[in-house]
């Protein structure tokens, strides 16, 4: 009994393998913690990996043409899916999600589940991996002049087609985010002219009056007016004068004329004498500036027009170019209102209100003849710097031509032939079919010929690589008409840019597609 009693005491006191018993007890825990260090690794792998697939399909979706958080969608869950194919997360497009923010930023998220290979021995939760993307998108400033045709043609469904069309590309152009940079649109509506507005003598000049001081009781009466310029031959109207009442509102021929007085074809030898007031105008190419213009008609009649706010071409050495209307003035219209009239509707200069400039396209009406070189000048004319000072506040005047993170597109529209080029502010005697009857038609050619041709050169001058713009041209169901569609083959800036839309429907989407092509422009130019 002491001898076993000696073995246990000896038993108590001996500490040798302690360690290794210590360490038995601890080693399942330890295991469990490094395989699960090994599940963590594993899972920050993955993530990382996730990590870089979403950033480069946020890059992608940034670098696209899409604007819509569908249409980024469109791009980024593909480019997803195929920087993750490999990464064994069974991952799906319902995976990622790709959305536009604000300040051009391209906002993408992605998230996936993992399952554990240690922990699952005691949870059977799957671990959930996030990750997120945000790029910012590059841009550019953009200017954009929209020159839509709503001649007679035009009227019907297809009036309908292209104010639906017209307007979901400023939708899209026109971002609600302004900031840090801009994009703008302007609107040019054309038939007979464009319709101008408030700015028409700005632009051709105002109509020159000569104040009367007097008017003779005689037959001829005799008009005195200092330096009045007027010279024999001329067709003047009085208007605002007090006595001979019966004056005002008509015309009349100069029949003599010295510096001081001109004599007109008027008997005012009954009536009251003058009293006061009273202004004459005048038009003939000699002293242009005429309310109304008397002239001989191709038809060999006399005819007399009142002049309008629509503007024709511009002539002379300036005729293709764009430099300020305060230099070289641009033509005057004086139309048929019966049947051949100045549009209602008028130009709206660079604008970046979605809701004023979809209420001027929405107004819209289809009626008159084509002046389609007159629209095609002044959609360049919208985006030109040189024509800025005409318009009364900061926002709407273009910015120089090459200036910093800046694109200007100018968008050409037509559905047929150019059929109305002008003499003297009047449609021309050589004018093509649809443009109205002789007795509407000066007696003179047009004096910078042929309207195709006349947009030819205009292109050919906006298409200097100095000025950096780029044309969209449109011709909605032009079909066979030759000289149509190699106009605006040769305006387009090359044959990506030109449109040939048959029907209503292809109109509404090449609009689209033009609005896409320019946010493209903006973002990767």
């Amino acid at each position: 009994m002491s001898r076993l009693l000696r073995f246990f005491r000896r038993l108590g006191r001996d500490d040798r393998g302690a360690i290794a018993i210590q360490f038995a007890l601890l080693a399942i825990p330890l295991s469990i913690l490094v395989f699960a260090l090994i599940d963590l690794g594993r899972i920050s792998l993955q993530r990382h990996q996730m990590q870089d697939a979403l950033d480069a399909a946020t890059l992608i979706a940034a670098r696209s043409t899409a604007v819509t958080d569908a249409e980024l969608e469109a791009v980024g869950d593909p480019a997803f899916l195929a920087e993750a194919a490999g990464l064994n997360l069974s991952l799906s497009a319902s995976n990622a999600s790709f959305k536009a923010g604000t300040g051009n930023h391209i906002l993408g998220t992605a998230s996936a589940t993992v399952k554990p290979i240690i922990a699952n021995l005691w949870t059977k939760a799957d671990f959930n991996v996030t990750a997120t993307s945000d790029v910012i998108r590059s841009s550019k400033n953009l200017e954009v002049a929209v020159v839509l045709d709503i001649t007679g043609s035009m009227s019907g469904t297809r009036i309908a087609d292209l104010k639906t069309g017209a307007s979901d590309l400023v939708d899209i152009v026109v971002k609600d985010d302004q900031t840090p940079f801009y994009s703008k649109v302007a609107i040019v509506p054309y038939s007979v002219g464009v319709n101008v507005g408030s700015y028409a003598d700005a632009v051709r000049g105002a109509v020159t009056a000569r104040a009367i001081t007097n008017v003779s009781k005689a037959n001829p009466a005799v008009v005195t007016s200092a330096s009045h310029g007027f010279i024999v031959g001329d067709k003047v109207t009085i208007s605002g004068v007090s006595g001979p009442t019966m004056l005002n509102g008509t015309t009349y021929s100069v029949t003599s004329a010295t510096t001081n007085s001109f004599t007109i074809n008027a008997n005012t030898s009954s009536a009251p004498s003058y009293v006061s007031g009273g202004v004459a105008t005048c038009n003939t190419s000699t002293n242009p500036g005429c309310l109304n213009f008397t002239f001989t008609s191709a038809n060999f009649t006399t005819e007399t027009r009142a002049l309008s706010t629509c503007v024709t071409e511009r002539t002379g050495t300036y005729a293709y170019a764009d430099m300020a209307p305060s230099v070289a003035p641009v033509g005057r219209n004086y139309p048929t209102p019966s049947s051949n009239p100045c549009p209602s509707a008028t130009i709206t200069p660079l604008s970046s209100d979605r809701t004023a400039l979809k209420g001027q396209i929405s107004a819209l009406a289809a009626a008159g003849s084509t002046a389609g070189q007159v629209g095609f000048a002044w959609g360049w004319y919208m985006v030109s710097p040189t024509f800025g000072y005409l318009w009364p506040s900061a926002p709407q005047r273009p910015a120089p031509y090459g200036a910093k993170d800046l694109v200007k597109v100018v968008v050409l529209m037509t559905d047929g032939a150019f059929n109305t080029p002008y003499c003297k502010g009047v449609i021309a005697k050589d004018a093509g079919s649809g443009s109205g009857s002789a007795s509407d038609h000066i007696n003179c050619t047009a004096t910078n010929g042929d309207a195709f041709t006349q947009t030819r050169k205009l292109c050919d001058a906006m298409k200097d690589p100095a000025l950096k713009l780029t044309i969209f041209t449109v011709g909605f169901d032009v079909g066979g008409d030759a000289n149509a569609v190699n106009m605006l083959k040769y305006c387009a800036t090359d044959a990506q840019h030109v449109y040939f839309p048959a029907t209503g429907s292809e109109l509404k989407t090449a609009f689209k597609s033009i609005a896409q092509e320019i946010s493209s422009l903006r973002i990767a130019k």
